[in-house]
């Protein structure tokens, strides 16, 4: 991912040849905002990763907020901020974002922690704070280590497209107003700029015409055309939201039944843990999943809370509390909801495997059968040619 944003940045880091140096790249104002919203989406991860083990790149919204709060800043900077300062802005927070789940802190470290005496036989299982950095550490080195090859391998010689790597391009690209990075076979000349956002305006016409129907369009286009007072009234909306949200933390903070509201009746909610806990956080992270994922985790919740929980403390298979990771349904059900995970990805992953293999296949077969015909006419006697 990173790879296809360095090459947008070096493409189009400039809209005309003579002025390719004259935006800055590396620049510490893009490093420390990079680290500043890459730490609070660290700590927003490790809460939704201890408690659902779900966790965010946030890419799209780096260079987003990245681009508005410079943008609200513009009057009293005298470098503008360039695409190039953006890959670099949301590259850092992504990194810093995604280290609950790079570095085991929301996994392999939590899982360690619940092991009790008897099962890790007296070996010490909790790490303190330096044991922790040096962890970190090391698996940072060690995913540099192994970036360096699988970067040959799945950048340079295959050039697979990375979707979310190509979707951030695309929203630098079209923040900054410079050429859409993922437009192959393109010309790189002094008007390049102007024709690839031309190009990506027929794009968009043509993708308005075709989903009209469904009512889906993507809003890159809205937002390289906010005006300033438009871009004051998103960040208006973006404050007013984490001022909400963080006031509710708060309350709740205070007032732990906010967190478990009985809605279903006082007997489920003490037997069989059924209750409410609104969450402005989980709001907004079904906000970005969208519909057919947070639909499919309801369905997921009524059938394991609703079904399996109550069956499997009827039938003895869970007798204890129903909260217990050990003897009661929450532990239970775990293994049924990573049977259904593993079972769905490996049948996935079967079927794409066969179908590479049998492509290959195809493209082995069709290349016997071309030599084979080459030979056989090299190979004719001259006796039985015909002249003329």
């Amino acid at each position: 991912m990173f790879d296809r944003l360095v090459l947008f940045a070096r493409r189009h880091v400039a809209p005309t040849p003579h002025d390719v140096n004259s935006e800055p790249q590396f620049t510490w104002r893009a490093i420390i905002v990079g680290l500043l919203f890459g730490t609070v989406l660290c700590f927003s991860n490790l809460w939704f990763g201890l408690q659902s083990g779900w966790i965010s790149m946030m890419s799209l919204q780096a260079s987003l907020v990245g681009f508005a709060v410079f943008k609200a800043l513009e009057g009293v900077l005298s470098v503008p901020f360039g695409p190039a300062e953006n890959v670099i802005l949301q590259t850092t927070a992504v990194a810093t974002a995604t280290m609950p789940l790079a570095g085991g802190f929301v996994g392999i470290l939590p899982a360690l922690k619940m092991l009790d005496k008897d099962e890790t036989n007296g070996v010490r299982t909790v790490l303190n704070f330096g044991e922790l950095c040096a962890w970190g550490v090391a698996l940072a080195f060690f995913g540099v280590f192994f970036g360096v090859p699988l970067r040959r391998q799945m950048v340079v010689k295959e050039k697979l497209r990375f979707p979310s790597g190509t979707a951030t391009a695309q929203m630098i690209s079209v923040l900054h107003k410079r050429d859409d990075p993922t437009d192959d076979g393109r010309e790189e000349t002094v008007g390049s700029v102007d024709n690839g956002l031309r190009r990506r305006e027929r794009r968009a016409d043509d993708a308005i015409s075709e989903e009209s129907e469904s009512g889906s369009n993507e809003p890159h286009e809205d937002i390289a055309k906010l005006g300033d007072s438009e871009w004051a009234t998103k960040l208006i909306a973006l404050g007013g939201s984490f001022a909400i949200s963080g006031t509710y933390a708060l309350l709740a903070h205070f007032f732990p039944l906010l967190t478990a509201l009985p809605v279903f009746g006082s007997y489920v909610s003490r037997e069989w843990a059924w209750n409410l806990m609104p969450s402005p956080s989980y709001a907004g992270q079904g906000i970005i999943m969208g519909l057919p994922t947070c639909t499919w985790m309801v369905v997921g919740a009524c059938v394991g809370w609703g079904i399996l929980s109550p069956v499997a403390k009827h039938e003895g298979w869970a007798p204890g509390d129903v909260l217990d990771w050990k003897t009661g349904s929450r532990g239970w059900i775990l293994w049924v909801s990573l049977a259904v995970m593993i079972a769905e990805s490996t049948v996935s992953l079967g079927i794409v495997a066969t179908n590479e293999v049998v492509a290959l296949a195809g493209r082995i077969r069709r290349g016997r059968n071309e030599s084979s015909e080459d030979v056989d006419v090299e190979t004719v006697d001259a006796r039985f040619l015909v002249p003329g």
